[in-house]
């Protein structure tokens, strides 16, 4: 791959070249807006019977209108896609929590190049890349960003670039609120809006203005209130391009619109929703749903406008969600620094234009969230560590191959009774005459067949190999109280359990958990283990930094100090491992291991004033 990244850049800046001739020099405004878990078809213009998004709609009328777009699975590995244009677990993110969502620092994202290019970037809502210090949006490129905790949807609170703040007001208003002044404040320069809001994921709940109406209609409350979220949204994202419109800005601000993933049928407040209401949701009857490969997990909306530029029309070429970036650094003029890793996406401005021409050379690796490993305990939130990934066959995977006109999947999802079956673990269909990928030609095309699962063992085998994909997070501990998640280790032993907020099971003697920390202001600290239970009182347990080691039992109080620690710009890691069991009970064990905290000796901060994500 380094090998290719010296033609990539030239590609990529003759490219611009042409582009910029064209749009006449000028650069566009940018506003990124994604929802999350919104279908393809929850939208009124989709056909969906009870949904209504006019302003969505109307974007979209106005728009270049893509039908054969595709993001990922789920929420953190779509993100990291859009946001830097490269397959995900080359960047770290493999999952939702347990560490498996943190971006690794060294990527070089579309906030950094477009701050780096002049435009002035913020981003409020849902960020889900990392979420410690050194991941978050104001430290990656974002001039101004908003951390909403997730999923408070209605009196919203979060993270203003590093302070805590908190809003009377549902989250798709907040969000949209801090878009539209970062928006009149910066007016007169080129800007970078990224609105990410967080609807409609579960929980399900809406203001009681946009359920009523569809609980008139007879819809069952949870229901109204899934709907009611994606109306809201779309009154806030009318309220949003009113404003753009109003300052006289619509024609030099281009507008994108994209969802993270597919549908969701399942509510943590209100259950699931029913095999006829789940129809209804699907009137384009595509397979699947959110964290599946199938076409209703991936397939996405994509409007893009740019008004008096690209002439509205719609585009049947297949594109991904990597190609966002590529698009927009050639459109731009954006320079990319030198120690970019290299793009997976490719540009699309041609489709933009109107000019479907040409071959399609795109091939996107399907990933899945729920990387297969043949150990003990391993899960979605487990580590991919060296053992971890030693341990990672091909046969296994739920992973998949899409080119413009095939689509592979290895170990498609066979949840529904009319699901094709895979024929020796493989499914393949033709996206053009079989878009709602209803007949498996694995035996009618084996050509095609052999060479696509050629390519999907290839493309495998480099993501193995690529020493930057799977890394895991590492924690920055500096002048101020610094924090590690207990949930987000870079290794554990065999019989720890992983969770997604939570690191549990650790109760037998050398049970341990291994985390990667960079010592930015070396010093003396005070270590706390923060647990949400009180099971592991009685353990005795020691923290293990280079030479250093430090013991204590542990109490059952939440908050525990377990000693002063020495810190060096060398240390790259530390241990939490399990002693010895003082507990009448034989199976007590660290059950709710949430975080720990390094405060600094001289700092006066405490455990009751810190304030972090998580």
């Amino acid at each position: 791959m380094k090998q290719l990244l010296p033609f990539l850049a030239i590609g990529v800046l003759l490219f611009s070249h042409l582009v910029h001739s064209e749009t006449s020099g000028q650069r566009p405004n940018i506003i990124l807006i994604t929802a999350d878990d919104l279908g393809f078809d929850d939208l009124s213009r989709h056909g969906h019977p009870y949904i209504s998004t006019p302003n969505i709609d109307r974007l979209a009328e106005q728009a270049v209108r893509f039908n054969d777009f595709t993001v990922t699975p789920v929420c953190a590995t779509t993100r990291a896609a859009l946001l830097s244009g490269r397959d995900p677990y080359k960047t770290g993110v493999s999952g939702v929590h347990g560490g498996r969502d943190f971006m690794a620092k060294d990527e070089i994202l579309m906030s950094n190049i477009l701050q780096n290019a002049g435009y002035k970037t913020g981003t409020w809502g849902k960020w889900h890349v990392g979420k410690t210090a050194g991941y978050f949006p104001w430290d990656r490129g974002f001039d101004e960003g908003y951390y909403a905790e997730l999923y408070q949807h209605q009196n919203s609170f979060g993270w203003l670039n590093g302070k805590k703040v908190s809003h009377n007001k549902w989250v798709s208003e907040v969000v949209t609120d801090y878009a539209i002044d970062f928006i009149e404040r910066n007016q007169s320069q080129p800007f970078f809006a990224y609105l990410s809001y967080l609807a409609p994921h579960e929980p399900w709940i809406a203001p009681k203005r946009f359920t009523e109406p569809l609980m008139k209609q007879g819809l069952r409350p949870a229901i109204a209130n899934l709907y009611g979220m994606v109306n809201e949204m779309d009154e806030q994202i009318g309220r949003l391009l009113a404003r753009v419109d109003a300052l006289d800005l619509a024609d030099n601000t281009m507008v994108i619109f994209l969802s993270d993933n597919g549908p969701w049928w399942d509510s943590s407040n209100a259950g699931a929703m029913l095999k006829s209401e789940w129809q209804e949701r699907n009137p384009s009857q595509l397979k699947g749903n959110k964290g599946q490969s199938w076409q209703n997990g991936i397939k996405s909306p994509l409007f893009i406008r740019w008004q008096g530029h690209w002439q509205s029309h719609d585009v049947q070429r297949y594109v991904d969600v990597k190609d966002i970036l590529p698009t927009l650094i050639a459109l731009t003029q954006a320079s990319v620094p030198a120690q970019h890793k290299g793009f997976d996406g490719q540009p699309f401005l041609d489709y933009l234009q109107g000019d479907m021409s040409g071959d399609n050379s795109r091939e996107t690796y399907i990933a899945s969230h729920d990387v297969k490993v043949a150990l003990d305990h391993f899960n979605q939130w487990t580590p991919l560590d060296k053992k971890s990934k030693a341990a990672m066959t091909y046969s296994e995977q739920i992973i998949g191959l899409r080119t413009e006109k095939y689509k592979l999947l290895l170990n498609p999802a066979q949840d529904q009774p009319l699901y094709p079956q895979a024929e020796h673990g493989y499914a393949l269909f033709d996206m053009q005459r079989d878009p709602l990928e209803s007949h498996n030609i694995m035996s009618e095309k084996p050509v095609v067949a052999k060479d696509m699962i050629n390519k999907l063992t290839q493309k495998f085998n480099q993501i193995i190999n690529d020493p930057h994909s799977f890394t895991v997070p590492i924690y920055t501990i500096g002048q101020t109280s610094s924090l590690v998640n207990g949930f987000g280790p870079a290794a554990t032993s065999s019989n720890v359990l992983s969770k997604p907020h939570h690191l549990t099971n650790l109760k037998q003697i050398n049970d341990f958990a291994r985390y990667a920390i960079n010592v930015t202001q070396p010093g003396q600290f005070q270590l706390y283990i923060q647990q949400d239970n009180t099971d592991s009182a009685g353990l005795e347990i020691a923290v293990e930094i280079g030479q250093q080691r430090i013991t204590t039992i542990l109490n059952g109080q939440q908050n525990q100090l377990i000693g002063s620690v020495n810190l060096t710009a060398n240390d790259s890691e530390f241990t939490l491992k399990v002693l010895a069991n003082h507990s009448i009970k034989p199976w007590t064990s660290i059950s709710g291991l949430r975080r720990f905290l390094f405060v600094p000796q001289a700092d006066s901060t405490s455990l009751a004033t810190f304030s972090n994500p998580y």
